[in-house]
């Protein structure tokens, strides 16, 4: 794990957190992107600080998966900011929670992006689907998708994994990645955060 956070004492607290996780270990810390620094931890996940006044987030983001491609990234808020998770989801992190959250979720959180699935914090997309108004457009835009497809467009917008998703539906693992693929086909997408973008803008999720 890599924290950039600008404050060095919540840098300090979150690697003390997740130092004493087992299997986790912060390879670096810093109070801005530094490419090379990235490059040189080549970190598994990059936990990405959001502070208000922050400088763009899209180009923050943008300048990690530069340095370091195959790194995940979750983006930790100071408030909620729906308009900063529809931001950020667009650019393509892979998960986005809020700073007040129990350590336990944050360690659900990291856990669920390097497994390969995405987070988002259930609070922050409440209130985007809130203020996106009623559900009811959701049935329009997800009518070309199966009701079994629409079942795991939910789970894949809750966090789960495929083998997560096998077990909460009682498929085969082979069967929840057919799915997985003809959902991709269908709604013209190639990754997870996409389809949990469009989850939230359409309230499927």
């Amino acid at each position: 794990l890599f924290i950039v956070d600008p404050q060095p004492l919540i840098a300090a607290a979150l690697s003390q957190l997740l130092n004493a996780v087992e299997g986790m270990q912060v390879v670096g810390t810093s109070q801005r992107i530094r490419p090379l620094l990235l490059q040189s931890a080549s970190p598994e996940v990059i936990i990405l600080s959001h502070e208000h006044g922050s400088t763009n987030m899209r180009e923050m983001i943008e300048a990690c998966k530069v340095a370091v491609p195959k790194s995940k990234i979750c983006v930790i808020s100071c408030h909620e900011h729906p308009e900063l998770l529809q931001l950020v989801l667009d650019a393509g992190v892979d998960g986005y929670t809020i700073k007040d959250v129990e350590p336990s979720e944050l360690l659900t959180a990291i856990n669920s992006i390097a497994a390969g699935s995405t987070y988002v914090d259930p609070r922050v997309a409440g209130v985007l689907l809130r203020q996106r108004g009623p559900f009811g457009r959701s049935m329009s835009t997800a009518k070309h998708l199966s009701t079994r497809e629409v079942a795991v467009v939910k789970l894949i917008a809750n966090g789960m994994s495929n083998k997560e998703i096998s077990s909460n539906l009682d498929l085969s693992e082979k069967t929840v990645k057919n799915h997985v693929s003809r959902i991709f086909e269908k709604l013209n997408m190639s990754s997870r955060t996409q389809v949990v973008v469009h989850a939230i803008k359409t309230g499927i999720a």
